[in-house]
């Protein structure tokens, strides 16, 4: 099973962008979101939830983080680029890595312990998982977070030109 292939579908600012080159700067990547975390962004301020462990909006969303980071240094070339993008009503996780030919896969012949989970889990606590590639070499995995339902997804085509963290493919994103 394949998260779908599609760009996140709104105008996010980035809040907050991270360069991580190894699993030692995970660390370092979760206290940097917690201290961006609420961005005015309703979804971080999204109280415990009971059918996700008691999880908050805010812890949801760094966990996410960290489980989609560590499968982009596991599964590419460092360094990985972590991104928060928000607009106040969505906030959505972006994990850019150099791996635009491996496509996330979740695995489903795996046993609990055997590692391989991270893409399940991120598909069960956020609203929404997906990925695109560029054609300047990169892939972005994200996972979308909101209050309310979450909004359709659009195909991919025509991302041709458009790519680096930070760029905007068909105007998606706003800031660097």
């Amino acid at each position: 099973m394949t998260p779908v292939e599609a760009v996140p579908v709104g105008r996010l600012d980035v809040v907050g962008a991270w360069s991580v080159r190894t699993v030692d700067d995970l660390a370092d990547v979760r206290a940097a979101l917690e201290t961006r975390l609420p961005c005015d962004c309703a979804p971080a301020r999204v109280g415990p939830s009971g059918d996700l462990g008691g999880l908050s909006g805010r812890q949801r969303m760094v966990l996410v983080a960290s489980e989609l980071v560590a499968n982009a240094l596991e599964h590419a070339r460092p360094p990985v680029v972590a991104r928060l993008l928000c607009d106040g009503d969505v906030a959505v996780v972006d994990v850019v890595d150099r791996s635009p030919d491996a496509p996330p896969v979740v695995p489903h012949d795996r046993e609990p312990g055997e590692g391989g989970h991270g893409l399940r889990l991120a598909k069960t606590i956020a609203d929404e998982v997906g990925w695109y590639r560029t054609d300047r070499g990169e892939k972005h995995v994200w996972a979308r977070f909101t209050t309310a339902d979450p909004a359709p997804v659009t195909a991919p085509q025509g991302l041709a030109g458009h790519g680096a963290a930070g760029a905007s493919p068909r105007g998606a994103y706003r800031g660097a």
